[in-house]
């Protein structure tokens, strides 16, 4: 029996750790000291820069802006201070400020021309700023428009996807798998708000626009106790605020999409705005195609969008209040023309349909105040939804004379989830070397596994029909606390506890999650860091893995089906070799997973009144080991990164595989990138990118054999001798077998010229230059038959996806 414990242990503790974190707050007020405060923001827009380090002169004392681009410096009381602030992509500014009183200064950086690099936590790149991180990936919006792209629209999740520790899953994906886990177990965050759906086109490409991005950050471990509820990630996504100064903005146009951004002030630079727009262009291709290859029969269309809005309020010199909504959604569609059966007595006309929808909405209400110099609170108020509809339709008429009988049917399956949450965060900087984040979140969670509604209506009756899993209510309420301090002038420490408690059908679940990380400076260049991470998440993700377009089902934890955990443990060294420009880092990890769930052998959840419960195996385990190196090169005209991780990602579960260990559907034992991008000239730049990776783990049947059926010359009606013989499969161990290798090269290349009131931007480029046939999927030729039995031997056959694929896009700023 599965050990729940740990799930019940009581909460009673956290109001003693709020007040010890607020005693630390009231205690810690030194005397003969100045506090100095403000934010670092773009200088052109406005636009606040999270992450960025702000520190003192030969940078022994220093700090970083938290997500809302805030800082804060309490210092010994002096004549001046001599104060710098930098980030990624952008000049350093520095100031000098009075040291006798409490100032508050905001930093305006400009944007340099020159690119840098992906920077990667743990890499000793500025060892003054004391970044306490670790298993942190960023990269620059802009130059995630450098880098070659699917049919030449900017992606962000596949720029992760050339970083260690993270993969792709299949070709052609946009889903992150980040070191072993799947893609339900990344929390994906649009503005400190869950989003369920992160893909578009089947997996293709993501939700994120990245003209609506203002900043983008991947965790892979070493998870600060702010961020819970999900397994392997954390992937951090800001929308932009609005430009401050002017009316911006950009459009473009691409094979695979056209987008719109506009942003700018509203009233007395103290109201910003951004509206943001993106729409596919696939459907325009495929209604044609349709129907020239059906002869005007069928039409087939596919289409997605996207939609931000955005907009920033300064209340007060102190108050800023946000209000952001995310719409964006995908549809399939296959429409048949009117069809005729004509006969000796008269004619039926039928006509099918199925629509297939899904997508997410989102809409945040928050609310950051800097209640002193040294302490600053965010507050929110969301509603984030997912919602997936399966439609088919069919209509029967009888078009005879005196024809009666006219039918009207329509079956559908609908699936979704919707969270209701609300949110408090704050920061509290009591001295340079020290930094308490604490706060909660309340969730009320409702989850609508799967439904099927059948509907048929005919001139003499009605019927109507709905089975399946009912809506479910869940709750869940989470409180934090994390301590970032310098220990001694090489000891730098995170440590932090996460405590939840989770309601659904009468059931309580409880669980604390303690997090540490430790960063140790070995002279100036070197630095080695350490981490440990205890999750837990609540929910659950059941996917069709076999179709090409999403099926995808989220599940909460239950009375029978347990949340899923985690443990990681990663160790990691980082060295600059300053003279050559490179920075290497190396990382080991081990990640153990417990209760996880499955799919029965050949169960689905579709057109079925069983319960989903009824058709997973849970208690899964897994476990997942790895080393990852990093070298990269942020300066020069030639940048760029190469990418290497060897790791081992297996799965068990009693009733599968007869209980043995068994690698997952996606274990990679070697998987490498190589990222290079080179400026020509200062508006002309090269990129390419090449991927390689163990081909992914399934299960074939390895023989089979002839049975005898005596019953097919019964049905059929001839002599008792004549018999059918059907086909048996012999199976071994779970996806014991192994696609060939994948590896593929894209090459891109970006055009600026600066024309009358901003830029203009051609993007062409080649996806997969060499048109490498990496296996989609494989499976078995029917044969020579001769109406009886197969004869000979069957034949293992691949579908590739994607041959070469040339891509253009054209944008045009102001």
């Amino acid at each position: 029996m599965t050990d729940y414990s740990i799930y019940r242990r009581p909460l009673g503790f956290l109001p003693f750790l709020l007040l010890a974190a607020t005693t630390t707050i009231q205690a810690q007020t030194p005397t003969a000291r100045v506090t100095l405060s403000g934010t670092v923001q773009d200088a052109r827009t406005g636009e606040k820069l999270p992450g960025a380090a702000v520190y003192t002169a030969g940078g022994q004392v220093g700090t970083s802006t938290n997500a809302a681009g805030f800082y804060s410096l309490t210092l010994p009381a002096q004549d001046s201070v001599r104060l710098t602030a930098s980030y990624l992509g952008y000049d350093r500014a520095t100031v000098v400020l009075t040291g006798r009183r409490t100032t508050a200064h905001d930093f305006a950086l400009a944007a340099r021309n020159e690119l840098d690099e992906v920077r990667v936590s743990g890499a000793a790149e500025v060892p003054l700023e004391r970044r306490v991180e670790m298993s942190t990936v960023q990269i620059p919006v802009r130059q995630l428009k450098q880098l070659p792209a699917l049919l030449g629209e900017s992606d962000v999740l596949r720029a992760f996807q050339l970083m260690p520790g993270v993969q792709a899953g299949r070709e052609g994906s946009g889903a992150l798998y980040v070191r072993g886990g799947s893609p339900d177990q990344n929390l994906t965050l649009l503005d400190d708000v869950p989003i369920y759906y992160v893909s578009h086109v089947g997996g293709f490409l993501s939700v994120f626009d990245a003209n609506a991005i203002s900043d983008v950050r991947l965790i892979k471990g070493g998870f600060p106790a702010r961020y819970g509820g999900r397994l392997s990630s954390v992937l951090d996504v800001r929308l932009k605020e609005g430009n401050k100064q002017q009316l911006s903005g950009s459009a473009g146009i691409g094979v695979l999409a056209t987008h719109f951004s506009l942003e700018g002030p509203l009233k007395d630079g103290k109201t910003t705005f951004l509206v943001s727009a993106r729409r596919g262009n696939l459907d325009l291709f495929s209604r044609v195609a349709s129907r020239l290859s059906s002869d005007g029969d069928n039409t087939v269309g596919y289409s997605f969008y996207d939609a931000s809005v955005k907009i920033s309020h300064q209340l007060t010199p102190r108050d800023q209040l946000f209000a952001a909504v995310y719409l964006g959604g995908d549809r399939l569609f296959v429409r048949q023309k009117p069809q005729t059966i004509r006969g000796p007595q008269g004619e039926l006309r039928y006509r099918n349909a199925s629509n297939l929808r899904y997508g997410n909405a989102l809409a945040s209400l928050r609310w950051n105040r800097k209640i002193t110099p040294q302490l600053f609170g965010n507050a929110t108020l969301a509603a984030t939804r997912f919602r997936y509809a399966n439609e088919q339709t069919f209509e029967l008429e009888d078009r005879s004379p005196g024809g009666a009988l006219t039918e009207d049917s329509e079956a559908s399956f609908t699936s979704g989830v919707q969270d209701i949450l609300l949110k408090a965060d704050f920061d509290y900087y009591p001295r340079p070397a020290h930094q308490i984040r604490f706060g909660g979140t309340a969730v009320q969670h409702a989850f609508t596994p799967g439904s099927n509604f059948f509907t048929t209506r005919t001139p003499a009756a009605a019927q109507d029909t709905t089975f399946g899993a009912q809506r479910v209510g869940a709750q869940e309420v989470a409180l934090y606390a994390e301590d970032e301090i310098r220990v001694t002038a090489r000891l730098s420490a995170n440590v932090g506890l996460r405590a939840v408690r989770y309601w659904v059908e009468g059931q309580g679940f409880g669980g604390v999650q303690p997090r540490l990380l430790a960063t140790y400076l070995v002279g100036e260049h070197t630095a080695v860091k350490a981490s440990y991470a205890s999750m837990q998440q609540y929910l659950h993700l059941l996917s069709n893995n076999g179709a090409g377009l999403p099926t995808d089902l989220w599940v909460p934890a239950t009375r029978r089906v347990a949340p899923q955990r985690a443990r990681q443990l990663a160790l990691g060294v980082a060295h600059t070799l300053a003279g050559l420009g490179l920075e290497i880092s190396i990382e080991a990890f081990q990640k153990t997973l417990r209760d996880l769930i499955e799919f029965r052998e050949g169960a689905t959840f579709y057109n079925s009144s069983q319960n989903w419960q009824d058709k997973v195996v849970t208690g899964g385990q897994g476990r997942v080991r790895g080393l990852e190196v990093l070298v990269q090169r942020k300066t020069g005209r030639l940048t760029g990164w190469v990418g290497y991780t060897l790791a081992r990602n297996e799965r068990q579960f009693d009733q599968l595989n007869t209980g043995r260990w068994y690698p997952y559907k996606y274990d990679r034992r070697h998987d490498a990138s190589v990222v290079l991008i080179y400026t020509v000239r200062p508006h002309i730049t090269l990129s390419m990118t090449w991927t390689y990776g163990t081909g992914n783990a399934l299960t074939l049947a390895q023989g089979n054999y002839n049975v005898v059926d005596q019953s097919y010359g019964l049905i059929a009606g001839a002599a008792s001798d004549r018999y059918f013989y059907a086909e048996a499969e012999i199976y071994g161990d779970k996806n014991s077998y192994r696609l060939r290798a994948y590896h593929r090269l894209d090459l891109g290349a970006t055009f600026t010229k600066s024309v009358r009131h901003g830029e203009r931007i051609w993007r062409v480029g080649a996806y997969n230059a060499y048109s490498r046939h990496n296996p989609y999927y494989i499976y078995y030729s029917a044969g020579e038959n001769d109406g009886y039995y197969t004869k000979g031997q069957r034949r293992l056959y691949q579908l590739s996806l994607f041959p070469i694929l040339p891509a253009v896009s054209y944008e045009r700023s102001f």
